[in-house]
């Protein structure tokens, strides 16, 4: 429905052209997070983990809310920018450092399984919906009003079940077992600090080029979805591939109780640098 509803064709390129930035912008982090790892001189078990913490981020489940209530809904088709360039990064490159980096045989023995898996792990059903979307709105397709009105409910439950996630995340969060190490620093300044950075440096250097302009609200979205917390999947990939569960569930629980401050931090910064 968004994607009917907020996508146009007078929108479409520059929406390409803003997911052709988010790609190059996690590129990038990719790059930094291994040249970081390296020199912390993680162990194996966890340089994956911090690779993805440091680079991807949790877009559907704290992402969409939050953009929908910072922006509101005509901020969609940004989201959905940077929720396409996210879902690729994740799947097709974070899910392939784990596995590679896995202590457990039967991930590495079922290579061709895992490459099929990440395909279709790709296909989430947000981006089903996207897609169907598209191929509604190239073709100038539009669906009866029931089904419109019908999907329109159903779109406003995303929000308020986002945030019930949350909170029931949050609540078997246990502090008592959160033990600070020095690496887990730099796992929130790369999540809160370089990420951002990056993704401000891209557009920054973007539009100084006059390639194209970039509405506020589009740049904004992409550097409040760039400082999202760490997949929520985070630890299920960690036991999956035998790698360091408790550092992944450490380095995700910190970055849920950070980024509320981190938001903040920003939304102030826009409201004070012109951007």
């Amino acid at each position: 429905m968004s994607t009917q509803k907020y996508i146009t064709h007078d929108n479409i390129v520059i929406l390409s052209y803003g997911t052709g930035l988010i790609m190059i912008a996690i590129l990038i982090c990719f790059l930094l997070s291994a040249i970081v790892s390296k020199l912390l001189n993680l162990p194996p078990q966890r340089t994956a983990l911090f690779i993805n913490g440091f680079v991807n981020s949790n877009t559907l489940f704290v992402g969409l809310p939050l953009n929908i209530a910072l922006f509101g809904n005509s901020s969609l088709p940004y989201f959905l920018a940077y929720f396409i360039a996210n879902t690729i990064a994740t799947w097709g490159i974070g899910v392939k450092i784990i596995n590679n980096s896995s202590l457990s045989k039967s991930v590495s023995n079922n290579e061709g399984d895992s490459k099929s898996n990440r395909f279709l792990k790709i296909l989430t059903p947000p981006m089903w919906g996207f897609m169907l979307g598209l191929i509604f709105f190239l073709f100038n397709l539009s669906l009866p009003d029931f089904l419109t009105t019908s999907f329109g409910y159903l779109s406003n439950l995303v929000t308020p079940l986002s945030l019930l996630f949350l909170g029931l995340v949050l609540g078997n969060t246990k502090l008592s077992k959160l033990k600070l190490e020095s690496v887990d620093l730099f796992a929130q300044l790369g999540k809160f600090v370089i990420s951002p950075l990056i993704m401000f440096l891209i557009i920054f250097i973007s539009q100084k080029l006059g390639f194209f302009y970039l509405n506020t609200t589009f740049k904004e979205t992409l550097i409040i979805q760039s400082a999202t917390p760490m997949l929520t999947l985070l630890p299920m990939l960690a036991e999956q591939a035998k790698l360091d569960v408790s550092f992944s569930t450490r380095i995700l629980t910190e970055s849920i109780l950070i980024f509320p401050v981190i938001v903040v931090l920003l939304m102030t910064c826009f409201e004070v640098i012109p951007f």
